[in-house]
């Protein structure tokens, strides 16, 4: 189904509540889809890199799968070596959802049952893409039956060129301080300042400028994927990243009420199927910003914590914003 305005034109699916494209013009007035996806279903079926989808019930890694609700253990399906992630075996991002379309709005609906990949409560999801002039607003919407952890994200790779690699592309982070990983991707529990280190964005810069440094955090990752925490966040939508493109002059704002931020350069592509339009899909065709509650966060009480009970709304948006660097 497709979302249209004079701004944006997306398509969007009800398998996983994904993202498939947003096409947007760059800075000569040509259309470009600046978001990697794939031209029939079986692609979507068949591919592990959650491109464009929703994951859940609980985005990134979880050390051992183990979490704590309640003063029980749940031992939840692991699906990236000894750890949980994106949700498990079948994650959301592998459910057809059902659908509702509005005049400018799509809202997604999945029930996730209690014992679902292990974790506890009945869920109700309701995922809403929207929009609204030059933004596509993601609201996330949940409710349980008994206390769990929610944590949802949207797993979007963006290239705004189109095409080719990403590593000429800009990225700007709104952080002072990024969670630390061990070799395994998982946090440390650790929160380190990003100041003279390459893990600072603070200022634009390359994707591919420190790619390839020896600093521990990129050379374990084999480049970027780590956690970066929100500047002065209050549960309020805050203003979390940026990214461009001087080629196409195509340019993305990130804004979100989640703390943290999840920048990945796309360091494990190789091996996913050719995508839209023949075009083949590699390491560093796209990068995420995946807004999110952080890694591996239930081991750590100094992070923000995703429980949701019984009767409590969980609430949050993510929002894509489009504009053009040059007039």
């Amino acid at each position: 189904m497709i979302l249209k305005n004079d701004f944006l034109e997306v398509e969007l699916s009800e398998y996983g509540a994904t993202i498939v494209s947003i096409i947007v013009e760059d800075k000569y007035g040509k259309k470009t889809d600046v978001v990697l996806g794939y031209d029939t279903l079986d692609k979507y079926k068949r591919q592990t890199k959650y491109i464009g989808a929703t994951v859940g019930r609980c985005c990134n890694r979880i050390k051992n799968g183990k979490i704590k609700v309640k003063n029980k253990i749940y031992q939840l399906n692991c699906n990236d070596g000894e750890n949980h992630l994106h949700g498990g075996n079948i994650g959301f991002d592998k459910k057809f959802w059902q659908s509702n379309r509005t005049d400018n709005s799509v809202e997604f609906f999945y029930h996730s049952p209690d014992g679902e990949e292990n974790y506890p409560g009945n869920l109700n999801i309701t995922v809403t893409y929207t929009l609204k002039n030059n933004s596509l607003i993601i609201n996330h919407y949940a409710i349980t039956d008994k206390e769990t952890i929610c944590n949802l994200t949207n797993h979007t790779y963006f290239n705004l060129n189109g095409k080719g690699d990403v590593l000429g592309q800009k990225v700007q982070i709104f952080s002072n301080n990024y969670t630390e990983n061990d070799k395994y991707s998982i946090p440390t529990g650790n929160i380190n300042s990003v100041t003279n280190t390459v893990m600072d964005f603070r200022r634009p810069k390359a994707i591919g400028k420190d790619i390839n440094s020896d600093f521990y955090q990129v050379k374990n990752s084999k480049g970027f994927d780590n956690n970066w925490i929100i500047k002065n966040f209050n549960g309020e939508i805050k203003k979390a990243a940026r990214a461009f493109s001087e080629e196409s002059g195509i340019e993305l704002e990130i804004y979100t009420n989640l703390p943290g931020i999840q920048f990945y350069s796309g360091n494990y592509l190789n091996g996913a199927e050719v995508g839209k339009y023949g075009i083949p899909i590699k390491n560093h065709s796209g990068f995420c910003l995946e807004c999110q509650h952080f890694p591996n966060l239930l081991a750590y009480k100094n992070f923000p914590q995703p429980y949701l009970k019984a009767g409590e709304v969980y609430d949050k948006t993510i929002e894509y914003r489009f504009k053009h660097l040059y007039p």
